[in-house]
């Protein structure tokens, strides 16, 4: 009668060892939504700065252009094969330079994350919607965008 009991009690607690792992696991795997916050500036001259808002479309595709902090980067081929889409459209108020929006990873290259300390430079590079392009403005197409926290 002692080892039935042993076995009674030992079931239940393997079973709460078990629970809590799976708990544990699936809060470590199932992490951020995958989406991040990323700053979206245009071209801003002093002189005369904008007086009109700029509308930046949900699914416009951001790529790498090579680390910020490298004057030769444009030379070196340090790039990565990243491309980062909008999630929703965003608008840069008049007398504004930058905004933010959150972003997701669509390339499918090896480098799935980028973060704050990898300092990289990401270019406008278009639309992800090839059949309904909505028409860009000159302005769209010279803006420039930098990661501020982690995309997973």
């Amino acid at each position: 009668m002692q080892t039935t009991r042993q076995v009674r009690w030992r079931a239940p607690a393997a079973l709460r060892v078990r629970l809590s792992l799976a708990v544990a696991l699936s809060v470590v795997l199932a992490g951020p939504a995958g989406a991040a916050t990323f700053q979206v500036c245009r071209t801003f001259d002093l002189a005369m700065p904008p007086d009109h808002k700029l509308v930046v479309p949900a699914g416009t595709l951001y790529r790498d252009d090579g680390r910020a902090d490298d004057p030769l980067a444009a030379f070196g081929n340090d790039r990565w094969q990243l491309r980062l889409v909008t999630a929703n459209d965003v608008i840069i108020a008049p007398y504004q330079q930058c905004t933010r929006v959150q972003v997701r990873i669509t390339s499918d290259s090896q480098v799935k994350s980028v973060a704050v300390g990898s300092n990289r430079n990401l270019v406008y590079a278009g639309s992800d919607s090839l059949l309904n392009r909505s028409d860009e403005s000159e302005e769209l197409l010279t803006t420039k965008g930098r990661v501020l926290d982690q995309v997973p």
